[in-house]
């Protein structure tokens, strides 16, 4: 099959997190029995850009996740769903889409998959939530399966430099992004455990690494993220997520306004103004970095119990209570070199050494979920060649101007 990937690079690789290239480009990098073409749609690009498609070209067509990301601008997203209505709504094959964030302006997801006749989302979401975010009576037949948000990129294992406990340069590292209030008090949570942490830690004897980011400033980006990491014992988390869907942009727009008159607001302030009678009623879900601790054998202490059965609690990571009371019990054992070490040591057994959760597994497992074309094109060496060309032509214009746009 030839299989067409609409994904988005926006900033120059070394500002780019690696689970975005790692999760867009494993279906190329791992599934030799297909054609695989990366068109990069950066800022919805324009029609021309398009105009070299025609029907003979294409089995599959997936929107990734990077790409969809672009329903976040109403600048640039109402066009490009009109635009890929007009050629792919009645193109002959299969049409997927892949939603990370999905709580956040979820209506916009509807309205492309309405759009082009999609044929499955790929969504992060559990499916105790399915009828919150894709309720059956807005999206009909389209199917609905959940994946995971990342997986282990089997590359990185042999590429890092892993050292043993006693020998590893910090007890503790963390870097959370700050969200905006919008995602709710769940979304809150990665940021106030660095804060709460950097408090807790203080004259413990152990050294830390610990910091809130804003956006990408401030975070460890690229390989320096594992290699960050695996400087560390350990490191701490939380499941990733927000706490209610903003389906229409609705809270968004509410908070924001908000935080610009009221920059110091905290969030229940801001909550009690914008959206007082919201409930918390998604459930979170596993991040990337649970895989990268677990490649760099760095014991997690991560908070609460449930992590969609892929992780043991006090077997895979120390489990911190979700009211914190048990926080003075965890200090301690992370202070236990070789308690922590045998926990790093389980998680990458389990996680890691199975094989469970790779990518490799991830590509196979979709590509035989999206199953062969109902009338596979007919294979052209020529063809394929052209539709490189095309793909490369638009991909450099892309990168040219993000270039020109970073200098």
């Amino acid at each position: 099959m030839r299989i067409l990937v609409l994904w988005r690079q926006y900033t120059a690789d070394k500002s780019m997190r690696n689970t975005d290239i790692d999760h867009a480009f494993c279906f190329q990098r791992y599934d030799a029995d297909n054609e695989y073409f990366y068109f990069n749609i950066y800022k919805g690009r324009f029609a021309e850009d398009y105009s070299w498609i025609d029907k003979s070209m294409f089995d599959v067509v997936i929107f990734h996740y990077t790409a969809m990301e672009l329903r976040i601008s109403d600048r640039h997203w109402n066009d490009f769903v009109q635009l890929m209505r007009t050629i792919w709504r009645d193109y002959p094959c299969k049409k997927i889409i892949m939603v990370q964030d999905d709580y956040t302006r979820t209506g916009n997801v509807w309205d492309l998959a309405l759009g082009i006749k999609a044929d499955t989302i790929y969504t992060i979401i559990r499916e105790c939530d399915y009828s919150i975010l894709y309720p059956k009576s807005k999206l009909g037949n389209i199917q609905i399966k959940t994946v995971l948000t990342g997986y282990v990129e089997e590359r990185y294992i042999n590429k890092i430099f892993l050292r043993s406990h006693s020998q590893r340069t910090y007890d503790v590292v963390y870097r959370a992004n700050k969200l905006p209030y919008e995602y709710g008090k769940h979304g809150q949570l990665k940021y106030e455990l660095a804060l709460y942490f950097n408090e807790q830690l203080q004259n413990t004897g152990l050294i830390f690494d610990l910091a809130g980011t804003i956006g990408n400033k401030g975070a460890v980006l690229g390989d320096r993220w594992l290699d960050f990491l695996a400087s560390s014992r350990t490191t701490i988390g939380c499941l990733s997520g927000a706490g209610f869907a903003d389906i229409t942009g609705e809270y968004q727009k509410k908070a924001r306004d908000y935080n610009t008159l009221h920059a110091d607001a905290t969030y229940e302030e801001a909550k009690a103004a914008c959206f007082p009678d919201v409930k918390e009623n998604l459930s979170g879900m596993i991040s990337p970095r649970i895989f990268d601790a677990a490649i760099t054998k760095t014991c997690q202490i991560l908070l609460g119990e449930d992590y969609q059965g892929i992780l043991r609690p006090n077997v895979d990571y120390i489990v911190l209570n979700t009211d914190f009371s048990n926080i003075h019990e965890v200090i301690k054992k992370m202070k236990d070199v070789g308690y922590c070490e045998q926990i790093a040591d389980n998680c990458y057994e389990h996680v890691v050494k199975s094989q469970r959760y790779t990518y490799k597994k991830f590509a196979e497992w979709i590509i035989n979920d999206i199953g062969c074309a109902d009338s596979a094109k007919q294979y052209s060496g020529e063809l394929s060649k052209y539709i490189e060309k095309m793909c490369k032509k638009n991909n450099d214009t892309v990168m040219s101007e993000i270039l020109l746009r970073e200098k």
